[in-house]
């Protein structure tokens, strides 16, 4: 009898339990889900000009781009000079975010200097996009 009840005893702690790793599992995606970075693309591709003082922008930002037919994107979409103040406040609700302008270099001038006045109503600072130069 005593040599059955070992046989049991054996035979239950060589079961692994694996809920403990499953709990662990989903609070480490939910750490991940919760902690990452999502940033929307302005929706269209330009060709940025170069710029011997470049630096990183380690932030979240809001991303526009000016296309060479001096359009105006963001988050895929065609948006007007008007939107610009809105989009900004819709985007910073938490918290104050930067705004990047990507300039095609061949757009407007003029329109870009548009779109930063219009941003910087909004955004605690404004910065060109540009390609470091090699």
């Amino acid at each position: 009898m005593s040599l059955r009840r070992r046989s049991l005893d054996e035979e239950a702690s060589e079961s692994i339990n694996v809920s403990p790793l499953i709990d662990v599992v989903f609070i480490l995606l939910i750490f991940f889900i919760v902690s990452a970075t999502f940033v929307t693309v302005p929706g269209v591709e330009v060709k940025r000009p170069e710029a011997r003082t470049a630096q990183s922008l380690q932030k979240n930002s809001v991303l526009f781009a000016i296309s060479e037919r001096d359009e105006i994107f963001h988050a895929g979409a065609r948006v007007s000079l008007e939107e610009i103040p809105r989009l900004i406040e819709t985007a910073s609700k938490n918290r104050p975010k930067p705004v990047v302008i990507q300039v095609d270099q061949w757009a407007d001038a003029s329109l870009m200097s548009k779109v930063v006045a219009k941003a910087r109503r909004n955004a605690p600072s404004v910065s060109i996009a540009t390609r470091k130069s090699r």
